[in-house]
């Protein structure tokens, strides 16, 4: 993979996508950051969303690739949120996928979980990331965005957050897909489906649902383990891609039916 930064080119050595090696799931590294931001901003570089948020990507790709790995390191320092890397078994400090969940609500199981991931230095180093990222902010900001286009699509999203999860009391408590992103040269192995395995196992013992924003592509994925759709983006489609399928989607842990049933 080559990436140009302020004008130098640097290649690093990925695995083979031919490879058969066995893929591993496991927790990030508070230090992977870097290497989980570099898979989304890859893998996202084309996308309708992007072509939306980010026209000048092109322009000024240092700022591009920083936001998705200021985004990602965020989110490995946020107590609330998990996230998972897949990597090959041959190769396992390298990932070529990974998902981030957050856990949302204040019932027993995110009670469970902020314990498990509550520490002062976690909380220090948090805080500290914070206040780095507002400083660049400040100071050299994102020229590979639109600003209008960032905020319109924070409004639309908000907008969809409170039409399908906040106003229905039982979604409150939940698991939320941030997001799930493989390697394009990964795809194809079942990593999707493995990672998403990781949010369901803990959603059906805690008994709350699992939300999430899936785009066309990934819509299928969602469906084949056993996601419905609650709904199309309307404004927010057709506002980045014209309408293209995609929404938002749930999955019900058993618990669920069985009190339906009754």
């Amino acid at each position: 993979m080559s990436l140009t930064i302020n004008g130098k080119t640097t290649t690093k050595a990925e695995p083979s996508s031919t490879s058969t090696s066995p893929i591993i799931i496991r927790q990030a590294r508070l230090w992977e950051g870097y290497r989980i931001g570099e898979i989304a901003s890859k893998t996202y570089y084309d996308t309708p969303l992007i072509n939306f948020l980010a026209p000048d990507r092109e322009k000024y790709p240092a700022d591009y690739l920083r936001t998705f790995n200021e985004r990602s390191q965020a989110r490995l320092f946020n107590p609330r949120f998990l996230t998972f890397v897949a990597c090959e078994a041959s190769n396992p400090s390298y990932a070529i996928g990974y998902a981030a969940f957050l856990r949302l609500g204040d019932d027993e199981g995110a009670k469970k979980h902020l314990a498990s991931r509550k520490s002062l230095w976690l909380w220090a180093l948090s805080w500290l990331f914070w206040a780095y990222c507002k400083v660049l902010q400040l100071t050299v900001g994102d020229k590979s965005a639109d600003p209008k286009a960032v905020a319109e699509f924070r409004s639309l999203v908000a907008s969809d957050d409170e039409k399908y999860w906040n106003s229905v009391p039982e979604r409150k408590n939940r698991w939320h897909a941030g997001s799930v992103v493989v390697g394009k040269e990964f795809q194809g192995r079942g990593v999707g489906k493995r990672l998403m395995a990781e949010v369901i196992r803990r959603a059906e013992s805690e008994g709350v649902c699992v939300g999430l924003e899936a785009s066309g592509p990934g819509e299928n994925l969602y469906r084949s383990v056993g996601f419905r759709l609650l709904g199309r983006f309307s404004e927010r489609s057709q506002v980045i891609d014209r309408g293209s399928h995609g929404g938002i989607m749930m999955w019900s842990p058993s618990s669920w039916e069985t009190e339906q049933s009754h």
